[in-house]
Parts: C-alpha cells; structure tokens; sequence
C-alpha cells in the first residue's frame, strides 16, 4: 500500500508529490493536467519499469505501432516514442534527469528509468551482461539503451534496436533479475481488453469471489442470478459473459444489458483479482448512470478493504464525485481521498481532500474538477 508518492520528470510531471493517499483514491482535474499519467506512473511503479508495459504504455498512445507492425519501427522513431516518456520530451539531451517514481520517504523502493549508453555481450549461453556505461560516446550519440533500477539494485538495461522485441527479450543484466512486480491491475476509459476477461474469470471462477461480482451486477439489475462466459466461436482468444435473469428461461448476453452493467463487471473482475495489489481505473464514471455511482462506490471501498487493494481512479464528472464523497462518508475507517492536479507553472500541485473536507466541498458545491 502507497501511504504517499513521488513522480519526477515522468510525461508532464517535472515534479509532484501526494504527502497521503488513501485506500481509496479519486483522481480530478483538468484536461490534459496528467490525470492518466499518473495511472501510468503507479502502473510502472507496480511492475517495476518491465519492458512489456513501457511497450504497451506507448501502443496505447499511439506513440509506436501496434505488435504487428512493430518490426517495422525504426531505432529512431522507437527513441523519439521513449523521449516522450521523460519530461519535456527532452530525452535525448546530455544530462537529462531519470523518471523516479515511488514513495515520498522510501529510497528503496523508488523505481528510476534513464536513457543512457551502455554496451552488451554474450557469455556463450545467450546470456546478456552488462559493460560499465560508454562515458565518451555520449558527446555525439544517442543514448542507445534503457536503465532501470529500483532503490539501490544493480540497474538493469534494454537495449534499444530490436526494442519492439522487449516483449520477449530478456534483461541484460550484472547479477540479478529486475525487482518482483505487485499485483496490479487497469482498466482503461473503453473498460478491460476482450482477452483480459477470460483469464481474469478462470482465476476467481468457482471461488466465493464470483458473488462479488453477482452482487456487483445487482446494483443496476436486481434479477441478476448467475453469471458465466462462453467462448466466442470467431475468436478463441476472446470470451464473452452471460447472465441468467430472473424470470428469463434462457441466459442473455451480458452486452445486451448496457454499458452500465458491462463496466460494472469490468470493474468488480478486475478488483477482486487485484487482491492484496492495485486496481487503476480510467474516467470510472464511463457508463455507469449517476443514480447507481453511490452503491457502486460503497461497493468499491467496502471490496477494497476486504480484500487489501489500493484504488486508483480518475474522473471528470460532479456526479461521480458526489457519489465519491457520499461512500467515503459512509467508510470513514477505510480511507477515501480526493485529489485535485493542478498546473502552476513548470510545477504540478496535489490538493488533497479527506473525509470531512469531501463533505464541505459536496454541500456548497465547490468546483475542484
């Protein structure tokens, strides 16, 4: 559990820190103030800077081509997509400052990710170890790798050609493997990728975690008895889910039911499987009616705790956080926060909001979108 956060120099973060997070934490501000980059900071911090996740960090962006074009990228291009990770889009500039991202009073657990030269060679078992950084090359090169280290471990290095093989390639390293990831898990704006929710159900199916996810349902459907997927004959990489209704003979697809009852499940299935990690969701609010927003959030806090999982989420919308408050009001003992991002300068600031305060700002209706 993050009790605080750093990031620096990561997208449009030059420099913020969150002194207290909360179990439960709703994310608000302007457009493009760095609400989904701080999703993406906690998601790389919660996989330790892995390689895959850079990669599909950028695909989502469409800042590099999808896997299959990838081989198609040049160096080049794959080195301005990495640039833009940093702040200033200045990566490749002699003396540019790291991404760092973790807890404000932990060193040791501070993920740090670099554009650096480094070099590589073989050992004759296809192994890839590391040479000491290449100090004069730097004058007139690129940098040509990727290091990343988390506290004071040895770093760890991708080289940059053949970047769009990161997804199996393994790290050069000195003498250890990159630092165990947590338990993490996101859910975009458009909700959980079609092949995600089949494997995310086998890992909870049969196990008391499906009446989460029933009772989940029953907050915009009461008549909700049973739940199920079933494969998707076009694709077999791609499962669907379906319900049985009360009163209903046969079980209906759940899609038939609304966006409402789709991202409710997206997020219920992605919570109880982020047990003892993080769950990270984009514009929660996406779907789901303002009348439902109370009992979905109660759901939320009450499933979190249970379950130790931290919360993360952003939104635009007065409703959502209306609901927000009213939950955190209800769950004061497991810890809601809203926090406000807002640009001043070259710097960002972290407006904090607790329990009471929530309340304040509900009642007179004090604009912190």
């Amino acid at each position: 559990m993050l009790s605080s956060l750093k990031i620096e120099c990561f997208r449009t973060f030059r420099q913020l820190r969150i002194e207290h997070l909360g179990h439960v934490n709703l994310v608000v501000g302007k457009n493009n103030v760095g609400k989904s980059s701080l999703l993406e900071a906690v998601r790389l911090y919660a996989h330790k800077g892995a390689p895959f996740l850079i990669w599909e960090i950028l695909i989502t962006r469409n800042e590099i081509k999808r896997a299959s074009d990838a081989s198609l990228e040049s160096d080049e291009h794959i080195g301005v997509a990495l640039d833009r990770l940093f702040y200033g889009h200045n990566g490749r500039e002699k003396g540019q400052e790291p991404i760092q991202i973790g807890s404000i009073d932990s060193i040791e657990d501070t993920l740090i990710i670099a554009r650096e030269w480094r070099q590589e060679y073989g050992n004759g078992d296809d192994q890839l170890l590391e040479l000491p950084r290449v100090a004069d090359a730097v004058e007139n090169s690129e940098p040509n790798a990727l290091t990343i280290r988390v506290g004071s471990q040895p770093i760890m290095f991708l080289p940059l050609d053949g970047f769009w093989r990161s997804r199996t390639r393994r790290w050069a390293r000195s003498e250890s493997l990159p630092a165990k990831e947590f338990n993490c898990f996101y859910i975009s704006a458009n909700g959980l990728e079609k092949t995600e929710i089949g494997y995310l159900w086998d890992d909870i199916a049969l196990t008391d975690l499906e009446q989460d996810i029933i009772f989940a349902l029953r907050i915009i459907d009461p008549g909700v008895e049973k739940l199920s997927l079933v494969a998707n004959p076009m694709n077999n990489r791609e499962r669907s889910a379906v319900v049985k209704i009360a009163k209903l003979a046969r079980p209906i697809p759940l899609s038939s039911l609304g966006d409402g009852m789709n991202r409710i499940f997206g997020i219920m299935l992605a919570l109880v499987n982020a047990k003892n990690g993080i769950l990270l969701v984009d514009e929660i609010e996406n779907g789901i009616h303002y009348s439902v927003q109370p009992n979905m959030w109660s759901m939320i806090f009450n499933a979190a705790h249970r379950l130790n999982v931290q919360v993360f989420a952003t939104t635009h919308s007065w409703d959502c956080i209306t609901a927000f408050q009213k939950a955190a009001a209800e769950n004061k003992e497991k810890d809601g926060m809203l926090i406000r991002l807002e640009a001043k300068r070259e710097m960002m600031n972290a407006v904090l909001f607790d329990e009471s305060e929530l309340s304040i700002v509900s009642r007179d209706q004090i604009e912190v979108r």
